[in-house]
């Protein structure tokens, strides 16, 4: 570190600096690819499927993703953080691209969901490994979240594509173009050099992930994740038969989610972890309420733009300080185990929700789930009884 300036500090060597950019750049041509999903439920329904069927083909892929996720810890120790991030986005192109011709049968879908499941589930733990593995703890939070950007931005991008391609082209168009970034993000990932992140594997190599100071931020990850599932899933549909186009809520949702990252969190992560999740669970309760009753673009604009800014909050801070105060050697585990929790509120609660959904209707599932991020909220700024349970 003596040769670099101290503008680059945060940084383990000046190369690192570069390699953060490409991983950047990487997780957004991943990402853009795995965000066409939000248009898969419309797809499914012209490919005649009823709800509980559709709901089965966005559920039924947690099981392959929370599996993966659960090994991707061995993994990396295994093979190599580098190559388990490129088999994840080989098998999350494969199952994306092949719904071009599975799509209208529902094992062959379902076959190409798991596909897809595997490697989103791989994905987010070891990039995030390989991220941690480039930084100091100079401007730690800040840089892990900045990084995590990558995930949302992707969903200003596909979504509003894929509901314009698919319109006008058709969905065969629309599954083509959305493996292309994926394609780009696995050439850039030859631009990197190895990282030693992972210590060797032991089993799961999961015997790190489960401490009693990782109760709170896991459960809120959970909750953190059923929130998001929840938009990546029903609200494209939702939004969609009530005359609202989808560039209406996301392009609003991921320009506060990057000002907040990008101009709120170098100064805002002193608040630490707690406070500004609980933040978080705020803003997105906020943002459910106002979206429930309307179909005015402005109101869902600005739903948007505080489930967006809510969002931001939630897995980079919360996989930050599952982090805090380990080695690097220590990381995998709780990386691991976090990404599970929050795929399981991510992919496996969109299944639940499918019946709330079908008796009640998209409204009230809103309601429901604002109110289960004011709770969330409540607990996370309940006294703690020493300084280590609250960190």
């Amino acid at each position: 570190m003596s040769n670099h300036s101290a503008a680059d500090a945060s940084y383990i060597d000046p190369m690192a600096r570069r390699e953060y950019v490409f991983a950047w750049l990487i997780g957004l041509g991943y990402s853009t690819t795995q965000n066409f999903s939000p248009v898969l439920a419309i797809v499914f329904q012209q490919s005649g499927f009823e709800l509980p069927a559709i709901g089965l083909l966005l559920s039924l892929f947690a099981i392959p993703t929370l599996t993966a996720t659960l090994l991707s810890s061995a993994a990396a120790a295994r093979f190599g953080v580098l190559p388990a991030a490129r088999l994840s986005i080989v098998l999350t192109a494969i199952g994306m691209g092949s719904l071009a011709f599975t799509r209208n049968d529902f094992a062959t879908a379902l076959a190409s969901r798991l596909f897809q499941g595997v490697g989103v589930g791989l994905f987010l733990p070891v990039m995030m490994l390989y991220v941690q593995s480039r930084l100091t703890r100079v401007n730690f939070i800040h840089l892990v979240t900045i990084f995590t950007v990558t995930l949302p931005l992707a969903s200003a991008i596909a979504p509003p594509l894929g509901e314009w391609t698919l319109r006008h082209f058709g969905a065969t168009t629309m599954f083509v173009v959305a493996v292309a970034p994926a394609i780009l993000a696995l050439g850039l990932s030859f631009l990197l050099r190895p990282s030693a992140a992972a210590a060797p594997a032991s089993g799961l190599n999961l015997a790190g992930g489960f401490r009693r100071r990782f109760v709170l931020p896991l459960v809120s990850i959970l909750v953190g994740g059923a929130l998001y599932g929840y938009v990546l899933s029903y609200l494209p549909a939702d939004l969609q038969a009530r005359g609202v186009p989808l560039a209406v809520y996301f392009l609003p949702s991921t320009a506060a989610l990057l000002l907040t990252r990008f101009l709120g969190m170098k100064r805002l992560q002193h608040f630490g972890p707690r406070i500004l999740v609980a933040g978080g669970m705020l803003l997105q309760a906020l943002g459910y309420v106002i979206i429930a009753p309307t179909n005015n673009w402005l109101v869902a604009a600005l739903a948007g733009a505080l489930l967006g800014a809510g969002n931001s909050f939630m897995w980079p801070i919360v996989s930050a300080w599952l982090s805090e105060g380990l080695e690097a050697a220590e990381r995998a585990a709780p990386q691991a185990v976090g990404s599970t929790v929050f795929y399981s509120g991510l992919y496996v609660v969109p299944l639940p929700l499918t019946y709330l959904i079908a008796h009640f209707g998209y409204a009230a599932t809103e309601w429901v789930l604002a109110a289960l991020a004011l709770v969330m909220m409540l607990a996370l700024l309940a006294p703690r009884r020493t300084h280590s349970a609250a960190r």
